[in-house]
């Protein structure tokens, strides 16, 4: 008796857990891209010297972009607009941010 208990509950944990992988797998994606961009400011393209921040709101930011050593000052983007900033020689921005 206890075995077959024992068997049901293995096969219902497994089907469980076998299930949820998919919706667990797209949520820690979202959180990642979140977690990196948040708020109004997002990396658009970079070269060597300058890296684009466009300005998603609907309102004025001040955003910058994280690199290895000091970041670049801030600089202020119009809403839906498109800000340019200079790099330092060797600067690979990771990602925007508001300031």
């Amino acid at each position: 008796m206890m075995t077959g208990l024992r068997t049901v509950l293995v096969a219902a944990m497994a089907a469980a857990l076998l299930s949820v992988p998919g919706a667990v797998t797209t949520a820690s994606a979202d959180a990642r891209v979140s977690a990196k961009e948040p708020g109004c400011a997002k990396l658009g393209v970079y070269s060597e010297e300058s890296a684009d921040i466009h300005n998603v709101c609907g309102y004025t930011i001040s955003a910058s972009v994280e690199v290895d050593g000091w970041d670049p000052g801030c600089i202020q983007i119009e809403p839906g607009e498109v800000g340019h900033i200079g790099l330092d020689a060797g600067d690979e921005p990771y990602y925007a941010y508001e300031c």
